[in-house]
């Protein structure tokens, strides 16, 4: 009668490591941001940067966008802050913008259209 209860306890314990790591890699193999885009006008960010033909190159870390830029006389500075960011950073080449955790999606999107 114990072994039968032990052979219960096992197949249970089984049972629950078997959909633990299946679960678990389930969720490891899932691209959840696959279909993710920005909240933000991209259009509006655009034309705020001076069009496409203004931009050489577009990247991003966890919480700005960097963008390369031929003209920095077509920069609206006060559009951009309106679409969200916090802050604003003028290079020589390039202009950063904080968007926070929205940057990854603002670049991808950004992307699209260049």
């Amino acid at each position: 009668m114990n072994f039968q209860y032990i052979l219960i306890a096992i197949g249970v314990i089984l049972a629950i490591c078997l959909i633990y790591f299946g679960f678990t890699r389930f969720i490891k193999n899932k691209n959840f941001k696959e279909n993710v885009s920005s909240t933000i006008d991209i259009q509006s960010l655009l034309k705020a940067l001076g069009n496409k033909e203004n931009i050489t190159y577009v990247k991003s870390s966890p919480s700005k966008v960097s963008v390369g830029l031929k003209d920095h006389s077509k920069i609206d500075v006060e559009t951009i802050q309106a679409l969200g960011a916090s802050g604003i950073v003028e290079g020589k080449d390039n202009l950063s913008m904080i968007f926070g955790q929205q940057s990854p999606f603002i670049e991808k999107d950004l992307k699209q259209y260049l």
